[in-house]
């Protein structure tokens, strides 16, 4: 079962390090790269470009959310995705950021949609993980 890989980070070395990571890996995914919050926001809450991206049937999506980012913040994203209500769908943010504090953990497991904490660079094996997780939350 191929699943969809959302990654909403600025930085293009990170984003190519993820596809790096999934290469290398075993996972069946089809990867999807955003290079802003914004960006993001502007495809997930509007139907007809959601459609355009991911299909007719919104799908299960797993999402790499950088925290730091000019323009829109990670968190920033997050609220706009809970008020927005997309985070209804079987939407599963995973923080992908170099920050590991403790505050920023917390913060972001204020979110009922964010399953989890990758500290940068992501490894293969972690993100074998983070789909293992990912597919029992969709299969729950």
């Amino acid at each position: 079962m191929s699943i969809r890989i959302v990654v909403v980070d600025d930085d293009q070395v990170d984003r190519y390090l993820v596809k790096r990571a999934l290469d290398a890996s075993s996972i069946d995914a089809e990867l999807h790269e955003f290079e802003a919050g914004d960006h993001f926001l502007d495809v997930m809450t509007v139907d007809e470009k959601r459609q355009e991206q991911f299909g007719q049937t919104p799908p299960p999506i797993l999402v790499l959310l950088d925290i730091n980012m000019p323009r829109m913040t990670g968190f920033e994203v997050l609220e706009r995705l809970e008020a927005s209500r997309v985070s209804d769908q079987i939407i599963v943010v995973t923080m992908y950021s170099s920050s590991s504090h403790a505050k920023d953990r917390a913060d972001a497991s204020k979110y009922s949609f964010v399953k989890d904490y990758a500290v940068k660079p992501i490894t293969a094996e972690k993100l074998q993980e983070l789909v293992d997780q990912f597919l029992v939350q969709c299969n729950a």
